[in-house]
């Protein structure tokens, strides 16, 4: 039976009850436009999530991607390397570096009269206090400071290559000969 065939019969046309609330909804434009609304953010701020968690993936990718290794990866089909990036810093031993290690290179007694080593460019208060706390009191000591003792003094200090990069030793040098 159609609707114009219900309306002649005298037939109640009440609305089936699972769209009436969807009816009721977009008959009044600011409830439509409400929903709507929120529609949008819901799928703005959905995208919103897709985009940042690939770019996440991309920074974590890119960053596994050039970390140093210290063995050269051989490509299985060309039997090449493949490119290194070049640094100016020195390849850092991956072994842990103890205080011990490094006090027992330089390290002396306090002196009567430390020298100061703010004096030395790249070296404040603060540094200059760590130092001693490592043993290192005199000018003698960081100009008589080898290739290795650098590296081993720069690790544990986490400052990767700043002591070559400031010249602590070629100051120390120059201030132990005045």
């Amino acid at each position: 039976m159609s609707t114009s065939e219900q309306i002649r019969a005298g037939d109640d046309l009440t609305m089936p009850q699972e769209i009436a609330g969807v009816v009721n909804l977009l008959a009044h434009p600011l409830a439509g436009m409400s929903a709507a609304t929120a529609v949008g953010f819901a799928m703005a701020s959905h995208g919103f999530g897709l985009w940042l968690g690939a770019m996440t993936g991309v920074a974590e990718a890119s960053g596994k991607l050039f970390q140093q290794t210290d063995a050269p990866v051989v490509s299985p089909k060309t039997k090449r390397s493949p490119l290194k990036l070049v640094t100016s810093q020195p390849a850092r031993s991956r072994e842990p570096v103890s205080k011990a290690a490094v006090r027992e290179k330089v390290a002396i007694t306090k002196p009567d009269v430390p020298d100061d080593l703010k004096v030395i460019s790249g070296i404040g208060p603060k540094l200059e206090k760590v130092l001693n706390g490592l043993g290192i009191w005199t000018y003698a000591q960081i100009s008589g400071l080898s290739d290795t003792d650098v590296a081993r003094l720069d690790e544990k200090l986490g400052f990767s290559g700043r002591i070559g990069r400031d010249g602590w030793v070629e100051q120390a040098k120059a201030l132990q000969r005045s």
